[in-house]
């Protein structure tokens, strides 16, 4: 089945954000007030009072981003030319990437804005900026999609060398020395997009460095030895310890295909590199899954009061509250911080002042009274979604585990790394949901 890495791309994102819109829709239907959780200021002429227009504007986005996908996918099935198909996967990133940016308004035009204002705060190299829970949202859907960073410069080197090999094709053509020539460089241009390589690393690494900024960010924003300052530093070590899992699993590749040439290693340096990898994936699968447990999604609570982030912050506020209060109130910001906001971020982006949240209808009425391992305030129900999403949580945190099988030879399956991002996509889309869940629970305990 004809499936390059252009598309599994464009899929996988077009994946993503359907989960983003199904996390909309189903959030909206129990209750949940999406946008004030998230923070997004609600524009008069563009939304309703319900949240609503918020998903729809999504799916229907994503619909129109995954025809034209769809579409450039059939065309380049039936093309049976690689410069042919690299055109058209050039026509169809360009065309998204045109219906993205177009400035008019139509086609979704907040939603659009909206996206393009979250990617610039979050690579926005700032340390004095308010961080919003839309921006550390959407900055970990980021981190879930890192592969994919690296594989948009795999399909930008393959459209290049497609167009590079046909302009050239004729050059040595007149000769069987020219012919054997053009042979040898072919082979040698397509093995350079066989793996990103450095640059590959660096765009994987991208994501997760700019949620360690806003770690950082939230903590230099915080008052010193506060409970909110050492669990933003908390946090920032766990984005920390992914940059040497990304490193050397790369390392890994380079000594592999090293050694595939006659390059000699000794067998210890193999082994170390292997260990090394073992021990970094395991601390970061084990840490964030405590992570999403203990602060992402608040659960593991005792009738006594304990919590399971007590093992790290004994006192922590919520991130929301947090984020909120640490910025100022409308009233406080003088006329040239207006003017430079306004210029920097759009209309529709995050409240610029402490709005009281809408209530949400929650499971219990007694502070002490609630089902084991979660907390006194969840808002759906029945419990045992609270207990699945933990179990396929921390399943799917340690699917790297596959790896290390003799049985199971993971690499060698037709599109694994593509049913990865798939299972990371889903991994994600679940943790979604109780991340927002968390902040709407807290703002019903405390309002």
């Amino acid at each position: 089945m004809y499936f390059p890495v252009a598309f599994q791309v464009l899929f996988l994102a077009l994946l993503a954000g359907f989960g983003w819109g199904a996390n909309l829709l189903v959030l909206a239907r129990t209750g949940v007030k999406v946008r004030p959780i998230l923070q997004l200021a609600q524009h008069p002429s563009t939304f309703s009072d319900d949240d609503d227009g918020l998903y729809k504007s999504v799916f229907r986005l994503a619909k129109i981003i995954g025809a034209i996908a769809a579409t450039g996918w059939l065309i380049c099935m039936l093309l049976p030319s690689s410069k042919a198909q690299a055109c058209v996967v050039l026509l169809t990133y360009v065309t998204i990437g045109c219906i993205l940016l177009m400035p008019q308004n139509a086609l979704c035009r907040t939603t659009r804005r909206q996206l393009m204002a979250l990617l610039f705060r979050i690579v926005r190299p700032s340390m004095s900026s308010p961080v919003f829970l839309s921006d550390i949202i959407m900055a970990d859907i980021l981190t879930s999609c890192a592969r994919m960073f690296a594989d948009v410069y795999l399909v930008v080197c393959n459209v290049a060398i497609a167009f590079h090999l046909q302009g050239g094709k004729h050059a040595d053509s007149d000769t069987d020395v020219g012919l054997l020539a053009s042979a040898v460089r072919a082979a040698q241009e397509k093995s350079m997009c066989k793996d990103a390589g450095v640059i590959g690393v660096l765009l994987m690494a991208a994501p997760y460095a700019f949620r360690l900024r806003q770690c950082i960010n939230e903590y230099m924003n915080a008052s010193p030895g506060s409970s909110d300052a050492k669990r933003h530093i908390a946090n920032a070590i766990k984005y920390a310890s992914s940059f040497p899992m990304i490193c050397l699993s790369a390392a890994q590749k380079k000594i592999a295909a090293d050694s595939a040439t006659g390059t000699d290693y000794a067998d210890w340096a193999l082994k170390a590199a292997f260990a090394m990898w073992v021990a970094s994936v395991a601390f970061n699968s084990l840490y964030s899954f405590y992570w999403d447990i203990a602060f992402d999604w608040d659960l593991v609570h005792t009738a006594d009061g304990w919590k399971l982030s007590d093992l790290i912050v004994p006192a922590q506020r919520s991130e929301l509250q947090h984020s909120v209060n640490s910025f100022p109130d409308a009233s406080e910001i003088g006329a040239s911080d207006k003017a430079h906001v306004s210029q920097e971020l759009f209309p529709t982006d995050a409240l610029y002042r402490q709005d009281s949240l809408p209530p949400v209808a929650v499971s219990s009425e007694k502070p002490h009274c609630f089902p084991v391992l979660l907390r006194p305030k969840i808002c759906f129900s029945p419990p045992y979604l609270y207990y699945t999403a933990m179990v396929v949580d921390f399943l799917l945190r340690i699917v790297w585990t596959l790896k290390l099988s003799s049985y199971i030879k993971i690499d060698m399956l037709a599109y694994s790394g593509f049913w990865l991002n798939v299972v990371e996509i889903y991994r994600r889309w679940q943790w979604t949901f109780l991340r927002i869940e968390k902040e709407a629970a807290a703002t019903a305990a405390t309002g």
